[in-house]
């Protein structure tokens, strides 16, 4: 038995599948920011000044930078080097990770961290402290 399909029958299948791989691509392209808070106490409680470390010196903060300061950031990028064949052949998830970490002496208070594709440029290092500082509440 022969199902004649209008054009209309096809252009949504088009639209369909269209519309799904945009999804499902859009989802593939933003990186997900793991965090994780391990003093909820911090949380809605903003320290006056924070000890900035950030080698690469591009990270804009709201914060006083004070080398005196009671809590640190620690603004970390990672570089993966791998010079497997066969990692190279099949491609990678990632070519590195940036990780922000604030800490209260020896402890960790809260850290954010999220995979990245290319250069770890000061977009993605803003993105990841934004998305930190507004876990914490402190914007």
């Amino acid at each position: 038995m022969y199902v004649k399909t209008t054009p209309s029958d096809a252009m949504k299948k088009y639209l369909f599948l269209l519309l799904f791989f945009f999804v499902f691509l859009n989802g593939c392209m933003e990186r997900e920011i793991y965090t994780e808070i391990t003093q909820p106490s911090f949380i809605a409680h903003p320290p006056a000044a924070l000890h900035i470390d950030d080698i690469s010196g591009i990270l804009k903060s709201d914060f006083k930078n004070d080398s005196n300061a009671l809590l640190h950031l620690e603004v970390y990028t990672h570089c993966a080097n791998c010079t497997n064949v066969q990692s190279h052949s099949i491609g990678t998830d990632f070519d590195g990770y940036i990780r922000i970490t604030v800490k209260d002496v020896n402890t960790t208070i809260a850290r954010a961290q999220m995979d990245y594709k290319g250069k770890a440029d000061a977009q993605k290092i803003q993105h990841v402290y934004e998305h930190l500082m507004k876990e914490l509440r402190w914007k």
